[in-house]
């Protein structure tokens, strides 16, 4: 009785730690894909979760939830139990452009913690061969002879794809037709089919690879490696920053600083994989980790970037 009563007593000196949870992750992870399949953020996720997973030694599952811009699957997330479990893929909108645009159903800075950068992309203005342009002046010229006929798809409102071709038709003082979709993946499906005949976003680079579409110049602050021969718009003084697209991950608020170090430790390593880039290179993309200060304040510069945007173009969420 007397060993007995020595042990409990031990036991309850013990640090409180020693009865927490097990260590993250102890099942499957979920994370949200706030658009459906096929679009830029898909394209980030999947080559992402086969290494992930491997690294983890734990199942990482992609849970497409499309619809209002992002706002559905975001909100499911902002929702969630702050474990580490449930996880958002978001791209560069969620953070600094729907704030301006929407009435979100989450305080973006209250609901969730920027966790880290994963993916980069650069956009190009991409057109149907339909459209009597194969060089970016032609394009403005057309554009500006039919003011309001040319329809450019985004992967819906208050995205950055609608964002980039708004600072583009701005620079170049034309006026275009904005068609939002569900996801970049339907857009391009229509731009290929000819309904729409403009896209700025990097999920139609695979209809230019194989000469189905035409790139006519890119939104990066250098060419891009793969297509040398087309221009970028701050060359060709339509653009004075190179609106640049990233994803990143998230958590929502709450999520413990143990949990938190291991996210980002885990993703450091899996975007070192050789796979992870040749996957996400397919939709022209590629890795870029950043984390901490840096990118909390990279969210906030390019949030007032896009605010400065929206305020003149009056871009707004029909």
């Amino acid at each position: 009785m007397g060993r007995f009563l020595t042990l409990l007593a031990g036991l309850v000196l013990l640090p409180a730690f020693a009865f927490a949870q097990p260590a993250w992750p102890n099942r499957p992870i979920s994370l949200i894909v706030p658009y459906p399949p096929g679009g830029s953020t898909d394209n980030v996720a999947r080559p992402l979760v086969q290494e992930w997973g491997k690294v983890l030694g734990q199942t990482v599952v992609i849970e497409n939830r499309g619809g209002a811009g992002g706002t559905i699957g975001a909100d499911l997330v902002a929702r969630a139990r702050p474990d580490g479990h449930t996880l958002l893929l978001f791209p560069t909108a969620i953070f600094t452009i729907s704030p301006h645009m929407m009435q979100l159903p989450y305080d973006v800075d209250r609901a969730f913690v920027p966790i880290a950068r994963v993916a980069a992309s650069d956009a190009f203005v991409i057109i149907h061969p339909s459209v009597p342009a194969r060089h970016i002046r032609d394009l403005v010229a057309f554009a500006k002879q039919r003011p309001g006929e040319l329809r450019f798809g985004s992967a819906g409102n208050g995205t950055i794809t609608q964002l980039q071709c708004e600072i583009f038709a701005e620079a170049a003082g034309i006026k275009l037709e904005h068609v939002p979709y569900r996801g970049s993946g339907q857009s391009f499906i229509d731009l290929l089919a000819g309904r729409i005949q403009m896209i700025c976003d990097p999920a139609a680079l695979p209809g230019v690879r194989d000469g189905r579409l035409i790139a006519l110049a890119s939104f990066g602050d250098r060419r891009h490696e793969e297509f040398k021969d087309v221009p970028t718009l701050m060359e060709l003084g339509l653009a004075e920053r190179g609106a640049m697209s990233w994803f990143g991950i998230a958590a929502p608020a709450g999520i413990a600083p143990e949990v938190q170090a291991r996210i980002i430790a885990s993703l450091q390593e899996s975007l070192r994989a050789p796979t992870v880039a040749s996957g996400m290179a397919v939709g022209g993309l590629r890795p870029a980790f950043e984390t901490g200060e840096a990118f909390r304040r990279r969210i906030q510069e390019d949030r007032a970037v896009f605010h400065g945007v929206i305020e003149r173009t009056g871009a707004k969420v029909n």
